[in-house]
């Protein structure tokens, strides 16, 4: 049994041929696990029909601060009622990683107004913040970093298993029963690993027991 994940590379997955379509050529295959985000999956594969129109991007932020002095030494906090949700310690109280779901007010902010309102909110939560030294700062802001989930939309994921005999779906977007988030990613990725597995006539389950949701 041979198994494909395509993750964008290709100009179109060829469900009929058993494999897909590159720009190297045809890449063969006896099942194709298609991991490519929602926005690509309908022009790569139209036969299965997606109903992909509700589903839209939600960004993700995070901000990098070195200070010159410790500012907590918890390993982790949410910061409630804040714009900056999580925090979390990358070295001794020194580097915090703040990070922020859904941050569409941040998408357009300019990157010192980012920082200092991080700054002045970890203040509000940690008072040695209010009197430290930013040293160094790094924002990244991942505009396209999941899909956004909206009242109706669950019915819309689809399953890992497709109308379409080889052809298999992963990815964050589809139906993990988990949200858009690195874990439902994951999730998904065994959900097709037992798919391609049963459909071979191996059975197996790959989610942990403790993940079954």
């Amino acid at each position: 049994m041979s198994a494909l994940a395509a993750r964008g590379v290709g100009r179109r997955i060829l469900v009929w041929g058993r494999g897909v379509d590159t720009a190297e050529g045809f890449e063969p295959a006896d099942y194709v696990i298609s991991a490519v985000p929602f926005e690509r999956a309908a022009a790569l594969m139209p036969e299965l029909n997606l109903r992909l129109d509700g589903f839209e991007h939600s960004p993700i932020t995070g901000i990098h601060l070195w200070f010159d002095r410790a500012i907590t030494n918890l390993p982790h906090a949410t910061l409630l009622d804040r714009t900056i949700q999580w925090m979390f310690n990358k070295d001794r109280g020194r580097y915090l990683q703040l990070v922020v779901s859904a941050s569409r007010s941040l998408v357009n902010m300019p990157r010192n107004d980012v920082i200092a309102l991080a700054v002045k909110e970890l203040g509000d939560f940690f008072p040695a913040a209010r009197d430290a030294r930013v040293e160094k700062a790094h924002v990244v802001k991942e505009v396209r970093a999941t899909f956004s989930a909206r009242p109706g939309l669950e019915a819309q994921r689809p399953a890992s298993r497709t109308a379409i005999e080889g052809l298999f779906l992963a990815g964050d977007w589809t139906r993990s029963g988990w949200p858009a988030t690195m874990e439902g990613a994951v999730r998904s990725g065994y959900l097709a690993a037992e798919a391609v597995t049963g459909a071979a006539g191996f059975p197996r389950q790959f989610l942990l027991p403790d993940v079954l949701g």
